[in-house]
């Protein structure tokens, strides 16, 4: 079942998508309502790919960096007790690491009622929804951690680059594969 947000989202990305196809707002909209596109972009039904992401560690000083773990911050992701959903994107401990934003996440929150019994539920993220960016030192304690960035949606580019800690803007890049 799409609820109306995640329709709305989706009507969003696929109005942006096909205006970067360089189809006009006014001929884009029927094809939102029909959730396609032609001229070559993908549809939501594709599997997502997995986005590099290059970070430059702004801790490095004469040769010395301080040790970075990289998270992810899915926007849509649940709130549980041990803070935001966060994905582990990597741990960068020179002046620049190429990690890869993978192609989906499941987050289960599982839930135990009175009587004992349970259910669970999934959220599920891709590279098509948003997400925010955050550092700390690998030692922390996961739930102190939090965004630094703004949001921005990894599908959007082929790749993104972003300066931590520090920057807030993620911005798009040539691939870094190789580095």
């Amino acid at each position: 079942m799409v609820t109306r947000t995640a329709f709305v989202r989706s009507a969003f990305l696929i109005l942006a998508r096909c205006r970067s196809a360089g189809l006009a707002t006014a001929a884009a909209l029927p094809l939102v309502a029909g959730l396609s596109c032609s001229a070559g972009e993908s549809t939501l039904a594709e599997p997502a790919a997995p986005v590099p992401l290059l970070v430059t560690n702004s801790t490095c000083l004469e040769g010395r960096c301080d040790s970075l773990r990289v998270l992810g911050f899915p926007t849509d992701g649940p709130a549980t007790p041990g803070g935001p959903w966060k994905l582990d994107l990597g741990v960068v401990t020179t002046p620049q690491a190429c990690l890869t934003i993978p192609a989906s996440a499941v987050a289960r929150v599982i839930g135990v009622h009175d009587d004992g019994t349970r259910d669970t539920v999934a959220y599920t993220w891709t590279p098509a929804r948003g997400i925010a960016l955050g550092a700390q030192p690998p030692s922390w304690p996961w739930f102190f951690a939090s965004p630094s960035t703004a949001t921005f949606v990894p599908a959007q580019a082929a790749a993104w680059s972003v300066g931590l800690p520090g920057d807030s803007v993620v911005l798009p890049a040539a691939s870094c594969a190789g580095r």
